[in-house]
């Protein structure tokens, strides 16, 4: 569908630098300092990237604009884009910009783009995002008229972003047998990592070598109380993930099992799910790979519901407008994510944490099964999903709390586990197997115990009202 011709004709375009910028309007490109663009942008708001960052750099207050990443967010959710002009550029298929004036031209070309592939939306989707505009619209959404003119006009009351009604509910299943015990031997492992690497990739004996040594940790145990474990090492470049993923992923397939691969950060672990894009196609990577994390990390259904039933009359605000893009990526996220995941998180930047990143269960109030969303909460179907997924990709912290409380959210312990960067390992154990006092907690503690001290500096008569724990426990005893 063809954009409407003012957004496409006498939109400017505004590409800042420090306290300068390129000014695009009508086919003529000015270089202006920032005094000349803001008065410009107060007549006709512009088309620009990120709008914060750019009043940062023109030395002023955010004023109203045309960002993109807004419109990007809006026609494409869950989808990666570096939130730059050139970030833009590439995600819409364009050459790199090479000049200020081209990065200006792209946004122009980039925008219209996006409008277009509105009008190609499958019909529930476009019945959604059309309604998801109205509401939007409601607060002051810059968006929202042409939106509504590549899509027509849609409902613009708050049952449009009830995204937790859409979702498919968990499925519940019995638990999986124990997995097999067959090995993966290191001629198979050599060769499962040249069928993912591919013919026109490179050829490292180191690589193939650290797969064929890694491989000895899917063998069966040699005693009963002894786990198989291999301490393996290599310089930086050699490829160590695709190496250990190839035995991995054949010893899961083949005795139907599940390997955690555990590293230490949660962009670590979004690399390493990166990766396995060479072991599993699109279609089934979302069953066969699981990123776990904690639950302060993905979208809470209540919390959104909340926020959404607490929104003013008159939404005249950012949060409304935040909504309505969460709500749009609710429906198109891999798994619910908001920290390090396929949630946009320039989008805190743009419209502010309050009704994006805030709505992860972040106070550690999840009433797990009490929830009226509990069937659809994204936290359950990571979990149920990666009771049955090849690898899952977890990180130190969440494993050790794991441990420590005896097993899985079903009770039961994988049998494999790969530690990436293992070095790290010691300090996620000391966390959560161990506690730090100060001096003054262990007095505090003490007193609590055992209640205060007799013939202490400020107990000189020897007695106090401070009761230990045996005291207090007498009296309900």
């Amino acid at each position: 569908m063809t954009p409407p011709a003012p957004f496409r004709v006498s939109l400017p375009v505004l590409i800042a630098g420090p306290n300068r910028g390129v000014w695009r309007e009508g086919g003529v490109v000015e270089a202006l300092p920032a005094t000349r663009i803001l008065a410009k942008a107060r007549e006709t708001p512009p088309l620009l990237c990120h709008g914060p960052a750019s009043a940062r750099r023109l030395g002023t207050d955010p004023f109203p604009c045309f960002d993109l990443l807004e419109l990007f967010a809006f026609v494409r959710p869950a989808a990666f884009v570096v939130p730059t002009p050139s970030g833009l550029a590439a995600a819409t298929g364009q050459k790199p910009p090479g000049s200020r004036a081209d990065e200006a031209a792209a946004l122009a070309a980039a925008a219209e783009c996006l409008v277009a592939e509105l009008g190609r939306l499958d019909p529930a989707n476009a019945g959604r995002a059309r309604e998801a505009a109205a509401f939007m619209g409601r607060a002051d959404w810059i968006w929202a008229d042409t939106v509504a003119a590549a899509l027509g006009p849609g409902a613009a009351d708050r049952r449009g972003l009830r995204v937790f009604d859409l979702l498919p509910d968990i499925e519940e299943r019995g638990p999986p047998p124990p997995p097999g015990d067959d090995p993966v031997t290191a001629d198979e492992a050599r060769a499962i990592l040249r069928d993912l690497l591919g013919s026109g990739a490179e050829s490292r004996a180191a690589q193939s070598d650290y797969a064929a040594v890694v491989a000895q940790a899917f063998r069966p145990r040699a005693d009963e109380d002894a786990p198989r474990a291999v301490l393996a090492e290599a310089g930086t470049g050699t490829g160590k993930t695709a190496a250990y993923l190839a035995p991995a992923s054949l010893w899961a397939r083949r005795n139907g099992g599940t390997v955690w691969v555990s590293t230490f950060t949660r962009n670590l672990q979004h690399q390493l799910d990166r990766e396995l894009d060479r072991v599993y196609p699109p279609e089934k990577k979302r069953e066969r790979a699981v990123v776990r994390k904690g639950r302060e990390n993905y979208l809470c259904l209540l919390n959104f519901e909340e926020m959404l039933d607490t929104l003013p009359p008159v939404m005249a605000g950012r949060d409304a407008i935040a909504l309505g893009l969460v709500a749009r990526w609710a429906l198109a996220t891999r798994g619910g994510d908001m920290v390090g995941g396929d949630f946009p998180n320039w989008l805190a930047a743009l419209l502010g944490r309050r009704a994006t990143l805030d709505l992860t269960d972040n106070r550690g109030e999840c009433t797990y099964s009490a929830c009226t969303h509990y069937r659809r909460c994204f936290i359950e179907h990571s979990i149920r999903r990666a009771r049955r997924a090849d690898i899952v990709v977890a990180n130190h912290a969440l494993v050790m709390a794991q441990a420590a409380l005896g097993g899985l959210d079903d009770n039961s312990m994988p049998t494999r586990y790969v530690f990436d960067e293992g070095h790290h390992v010691f300090d996620a154990a000391d966390s959560a197997f161990s506690v730090e006092l100060s001096g003054a907690e262990a007095r505090e503690l003490r007193r609590w115990l055992i209640g205060g001290e007799r013939g202490s500096r400020r107990n000189r008569a020897g007695s106090s009202r401070a009761r230990g724990l045996e005291a207090r426990l007498a009296d309900i005893a």
